[in-house]
Order: C-alpha cells, then structure tokens, then sequence
C-alpha cells in the first residue's frame, strides 16, 4: 500500500510506473471565412509525432482547390514528393495520382460543412532525416458525392520542423476556409 505522498514524490522523481502518453492537444484555429492561411508557429518538439485533425471543413463558394501541409514555411515544389489514391462518390470508381509539391489532397474542401482530414505527421523532430505524412480525407457524402481517399508526402529535406502551414492550390476569396472549419493540431507519444 502506499499513501498518497509516496504516489507523489515517486511522480516527481519519474520513478511511478505509469501509461504512455496517448496523444495531447497542442493548439487549435477555427477559421471564419476571411481567410485561408492555416499556420502552427513553434510546434513543441517534445512529441514523437504529430496529428493535423481539420472538421467541419468547408469553402467558401470553390472546392476545386486542393491542400497540402509545408513544414517550415517552406513551400518548394521539389522538397516535397506526395500520392494520392480515391474515389468520386458510389458511381466515380478509384483514381491514383503522385507527383512533386504540395498537393496532397485534391478539391478538398467541399462547400458543404462536413468535409474532414486526418494529417499523420512523423519524424519531426528529426534533423538528420526528412518527415513523412500520411492524410486521410472525406467530402460530405450527401453533397459532394462522398469523396474519399488516402495519401503520403515526403519533406526531402533533412530538417527539425517547427512550424507546420495548411498551403492551398488556388488564394482567391471564394476558396476562402468557411465558419466553422476547424484545424487542431495534437502530439502523440514523447520524443525518443
């Protein structure tokens, strides 16, 4: 049995056996429909990985824009290698595309509010190798004809990163990130 300042003071000195930290919240932004510049500055390099989370996603009056994540306001063409795999809807049947650059996901948002991503962000903290990122992504099912898919990216660029920017494919207004689109930025495990 141990009392309660045993529990403690083991606590304190990291000696209590306790569970791996899952993942934490680090920040979010909730954009309003002014703007579609998405940027986490000073990403703490005490995780093992990072997870990028957008819901609720929408544009505002264009979906044909794609985005991507670039890592250290970097936004070099040929820094970056990516691909994609997805599907138009129950009728569109699957579609494969890679290349070099920013791109990862394709007409993303929709126009509608329930398009959603998942940014899996490894070896960040890593300077002598470049990051990886796997993205899963959905557009609203009803709307947009439940758009789905899958993808990766490379930073080729050996590199500690410390600030992470959603980069979209086309700037005007009407690609504009809508109320209540929500970008949430988590670290999972600590750093090895």
């Amino acid at each position: 049995v141990w009392s309660l300042g045993e529990v403690a003071e083991a606590v304190r000195d990291s000696i209590w056996p306790s569970p791996p930290v899952h993942m934490e919240f680090i920040s979010k932004i909730v954009m309003d429909g002014t703007g579609l510049v998405v940027s986490f500055t000073n990403v703490p390099q005490t995780y093992r990985n990072l997870r990028l989370v957008v819901t609720n996603a929408r544009r505002d009056s264009s979906a044909n824009s794609g985005v991507g994540i670039s890592f250290n306001n970097d936004t070099t063409v040929g820094n970056y290698g990516y691909q994609r795999i997805w599907n138009n809807g129950v009728t569109g049947g699957g579609n494969g595309y890679q290349s070099t650059g920013l791109r990862h996901v394709d007409d993303f948002p929709a126009t509608t509010n329930s398009s959603s991503a998942i940014w899996d962000i490894s070896n960040y903290t890593d300077s002598s190798v470049g990051t990886t990122c796997q993205v899963q992504w959905d557009l609203d099912g009803f709307n947009s004809s439940g758009k789905q898919g899958v993808g990766g990216s490379n930073y080729e660029v050996a590199s500690a990163v410390t600030q992470l920017d959603v980069v979209s494919t086309y700037t005007t207004s009407g690609y504009y990130f809508e109320a209540p689109t929500t970008f949430a930025l988590f670290g999972i495990g600590k750093a090895a």
